[in-house]
């Protein structure tokens, strides 16, 4: 068992499961939930993000079925305590939540700097529509439910906990990451090379800020403000609110180099600095 251990292991934990068959279990039922969601309500609410009503449906439904997957493998799989999931009530969480979202948009906001300082982007913005500024309001809450919730819970969560008890933190960081492509491979999400980067390393910065926080809110709050923020600016873009000239060096740069790449460096040299 590594150093950050799990606490109160239950007694009959020697005769569980293996780690190979537990992790292929959920895995499983992972891409099981997502090809469901994803696929499964395309006759009633068409392509996934296509339609308002069928993306609340969706987000809904994932973390139904997500939140037990996990809560039932932990329970009859793992048989150890929910806690060593380090998933804590908001209330206790709520800080490591905000500092996680900050300290995406603090990342994406140099980025975002630098591209217009070189001159590689140039924005202008249109009149709002009404759409486009409702949807501005609801979609945190459709990216918590729909993205970041479920997707920590079982990546930076269920996964990284299982590898951080047999392996090296920084064993369990790349494990899960890679457990994050491979699954969005399956459900099609990661259908590119430049997908599947962007996956694998979405996957590394937040198994480096779970490794290093020891707080899952940490990785969701990152997340929530990754998908909030490049989800709204596609939706902008398409209603004509925000007009890009330079939208690759955009998404590459702010959404992608400064929060991820240097992220990555940022959190581990300021746990090295810590001690």
């Amino acid at each position: 068992m590594n150093a950050e251990g799990e606490e109160h292991a239950n007694p009959n934990s020697s005769r569980r499961p293996s780690l190979f068959f537990r992790i292929t279990i959920v895995f499983l039922g992972a891409v099981l939930v997502w090809l469901l969601v994803f696929e499964g309500l395309d006759p009633f609410f068409g392509p996934a993000y296509s339609d308002r009503v069928g993306h609340a449906v969706r987000a809904v439904l994932t973390s139904a079925l997500a939140v037990p997957l996990i809560a039932l493998a932990r329970r009859h799989l793992d048989r150890r305590p929910w806690g060593g999931l380090r998933l804590t009530s908001l209330r206790l969480g709520w800080r490591a939540l905000l500092w996680g979202m900050v300290f995406w948009l603090v990342a994406a906001g140099v980025g975002l700097a630098t591209t217009l300082a070189l001159g590689w982007v140039s924005i202008s913005f249109g009149a709002p529509s009404a759409r486009v500024l409702l949807l501005f309001t609801y979609l945190p809450l459709l990216v918590f439910l729909y993205e970041a919730l479920p997707e920590e819970l079982i990546f930076r969560g269920y996964f990284y906990r299982n590898l951080a008890d047999r392996y090296a933190r920084w064993m369990a960081v790349v494990g899960q990451a890679a457990l994050f492509t491979l699954w969005a491979t399956a459900i099609g999400a990661a259908g590119s090379v430049e997908r599947v980067v962007l996956f694998f390393t979405f996957g590394i910065v937040l198994g480096v800020l779970r490794a290093l926080t020891n707080n899952l809110w940490s990785c969701i709050g990152f997340h929530l403000a990754s998908q909030w923020v490049t989800q709204f600016y596609s939706a902008a873009v398409r209603d004509g609110f925000v007009r890009v000239d330079g939208g690759p060096a955009l998404e590459v740069v702010a959404f992608w180099f400064f929060p991820i790449v240097v992220g990555s460096i940022v959190v581990v040299a300021g746990a090295a600095v810590r001690g």
